[in-house]
């Protein structure tokens, strides 16, 4: 037998251990909610100076102070009007609320805005977190749409309280989605198909939700599937009533003043289409040069070369997006959170007077670029991540503290957008605008000037200008532009009544009359345009209907101390002195300091048979103005009835010597 080779025992070597990821000690032990907590302090602390801002008559005056559903407000009038072409009661509830906090000032609104935005924020984190099932990124993403000075706009401006409101039930409505999707139970549907209905009702941008859903349901599930679709049939009913609605309104709206629309071509729309979709990524990684609006501007008939280089950037990152990545579930679903919402903000048409972009618009959006941001983060060491997050954070929270202050008022505000787009036609109208509410008319001129230098068709500066130019005596010139706004197709009450008022102004009465019908054709209850008919009236010899817009005017605006001066006058020629007597009696109650008005009462009692009241009268008037001529020549007519004749003798010197000046 062969003898057997005994071999030896060779020492057990454990195979090497596969290499394990690094632990991620950032993963949180604690509840959600506090970290949801700590960003919605985050958020309200970084914006806290928005409070301290005014009013911004860019739609704050339109939306807010002059909507008609906020007088004497109920839930029928909120439910049953419109506003700029828009249907949003809760928002207009939002808006009363902020009434009924601050009065008519702004900070109320401010704190409402402030407040929902940091509900926002911990809202963005809970639901990210929920979609994709990772803390970090969705932490990261939630923290930086907490404080990007992007978010600026939507939480500064009161009329902007309808973006944040309407956003909040949009997160809230798909965060109900999640949970039902994870538990499937229907209160969880339920309460998302309320939340997605009161976000339509804040705001109609928020029809894109049912298209988001879509997209986590992909994600989720890491493919497409038509049975997706099934659940959110109700979600596409009321995104299609509120679409349709919205559309007609808003086309309505700007139909309704189309004369002030910039028009575009098809082709003009596909470069601001394809250029707006790469603006606001590039606005949001390098986050300077903000401001209210940034326009659409041509030079010399042609747009910049960026518009041109638009769809061949945008065709280059679809090539490689589908080529590279899209088997990437996490790289589609950012920018399906990115792309979705913003697609009802994109220049596709005109629905409103003019055509921008807006810092308001991205304001769900950038949530899907941040995640992405998040995302490309999560894959540094943790240590490296935290120095990032707190980084960025810190220096996007200094700029948007920084950037609140440019909102502090309207002149504040459209000076920055003016010194970043001085072309602009709209910035410079704007700013014109608040300088004209500030009584600085000068300025207010000179701006609306620049308006139409940079482009011919902004009529409505002609209208602004000629009200500035009115406010500086400059009638033929405010004549001449108010005229032009008119030609141009501007129709407004105010514009023919300002039309109108210069034309009395210039002693063109009767071409006034046309102008002022005109303008109460439009506008039935404005007191001033029944005051400057009278007054067209009575200079072109019509005394008797001079007489019954004074009536008018009066009745509606029982303090109207001009035309119950002028209807003193007109009574006083009919001989109705009593009549007379009682309007100056009104007019003084209204302003006991003026000597005219007690000379004009004394002269009315005298012609009424009451010379004791007269004497009283015409010595307080002098008594409020010593050096009144007219006061002491009233006095010697009224001592001559009374057979005083050494103090008519006494008056006439008085009336002398004041009429030579000593």
């Amino acid at each position: 037998m062969a003898k057997k080779h005994k071999h030896k025992a060779q020492p057990v070597t454990p195979a090497p251990a596969k290499e394990q990821p690094v632990a991620d000690t950032t993963q949180p032990s604690q509840q959600p909610a506090l970290f949801a907590l700590f960003l919605m302090i985050l958020a309200a602390a970084v914006y806290a100076l928005s409070v301290k801002n005014g009013f911004v008559f860019f739609d704050d005056d339109k939306a807010i102070l002059y909507n008609q559903a906020l007088q004497n407000p109920s839930l029928g009038k909120f439910f049953s009007g419109q506003n700029l072409g828009m249907y949003a009661p809760i928002s207009w509830i939002g808006y009363w609320i902020g009434s009924m906090i601050s009065g008519k000032e702004a900070w109320g609104y401010h704190l409402l805005g402030l407040i929902f935005h940091s509900i926002n924020a911990g809202v963005a984190y809970l639901l990210l977190r929920q979609i994709i099932q990772r803390h970090w990124p969705a932490f990261f993403a939630a923290a930086l749409f907490a404080v990007h000075p992007v978010q600026v706009e939507a939480v500064s401006w009161a009329a902007a309280l309808s973006t944040v409101l309407f956003s909040t039930f949009y997160l809230l409505g798909a965060l109900a989605y999640v949970q039902w999707k994870q538990r499937t139970t229907p209160l969880y549907y339920g309460l998302s198909i309320t939340a997605f209905v009161l976000a339509c009702l804040a705001k109609s941008a928020a029809v894109t939700l049912p298209l988001v859903l879509l997209a986590i349901d992909a994600y989720q599930a890491r493919k497409w599937d038509w049975k997706f679709v099934v659940n959110k049939i109700p979600f596409f009913a009321f995104s299609l009533v509120f679409g349709v609605y919205t559309f007609m309104t808003r086309a309505q709206e700007g139909h309704d003043i189309e004369a002030t629309s910039a028009v575009f071509s098809t082709l003009d729309r596909f470069w601001m289409v394809c250029q707006t979709v790469l603006f606001y990524p590039v606005k949001l990684l390098v986050p300077v040069s903000f401001s209210i609006a940034y326009p659409f501007v041509k030079t010399g008939g042609s747009w910049p070369w960026t518009y041109y280089a638009a769809p061949v950037v945008l065709a280059g990152l679809a090539f490689i997006i589908w080529k590279k990545g899209r088997s990437n579930a996490d790289l589609l679903l950012g920018l399906a959170i990115y792309l979705l919402p913003l697609s009802v903000m994109l220049p596709f048409r005109t629905v409103g007077s003019f055509e921008l972009r807006s810092d308001r618009y991205v304001y769900i959006s950038c949530l899907g670029l941040f995640l992405l941001l998040a995302l490309l983060v999560e894959k540094m060491k943790p240590v490296q991540r935290y120095g990032v997050l707190v980084g960025i954070v810190a220096v996007f929270g200094f700029l948007s503290f920084q950037q609140t202050k440019a909102w502090k008022d309207g002149i504040a505000l459209f000076s920055n957008c003016v010194d970043k787009t001085p072309e602009a036609a709209l910035c410079q109208c704007n700013l014109a605008y608040s300088e004209l509410l500030s009584l600085k008319f000068e300025e207010s001129a000179y701006h609306y000037s620049e308006a139409l230098k940079y482009d011919p068709n902004t009529v409505e500066a002609y209208n602004g200008r000629g009200q500035a130019y009115f406010n500086l005596k400059k009638i033929p010139e405010a004549l001449d532009d108010f005229t032009n706004a008119i030609q141009a197709g501007l129709v407004s009450p105010k514009l023919f009544l300002n039309r109108g008022k210069c034309l009395v102004m210039l002693n063109r009465s009767q071409e006034a009359i046309p102008d002022l019908d005109r303008s109460i054709e439009l506008e039935s209850q404005a007191p001033e345009a029944f005051y400057f008919r009278a007054v067209a009236y009575e200079k072109s010899g019509m005394p008797d209907r001079a007489l019954q817009d004074y009536n008018r005017a009066v009745e509606l605006n029982p303090s109207y101390l001009e035309a119950l001066v002028n209807r003193a006058l007109i009574l006083m020629g009919l001989q109705q002195f009593e009549a007379a007597v009682s309007d100056y009696s009104r007019a003084i109650q209204l302003n006991p300091g003026m000597a005219m008005l007690y000379n004009n009462r004394a002269y009315a009692n005298l012609k009424n048979g009451q010379p004791g009241n007269a004497l009283e009268d015409v010595n307080q008037a002098i008594a409020i103005d010593p050096n009144y001529a007219r006061a002491y020549q009233t006095r010697a007519v009224i001592n001559q009835s009374l057979g005083k004749m050494d103090q008519v003798q006494a008056d006439m010197q008085t009336v002398q010597r004041l009429q030579q000046g000593g």
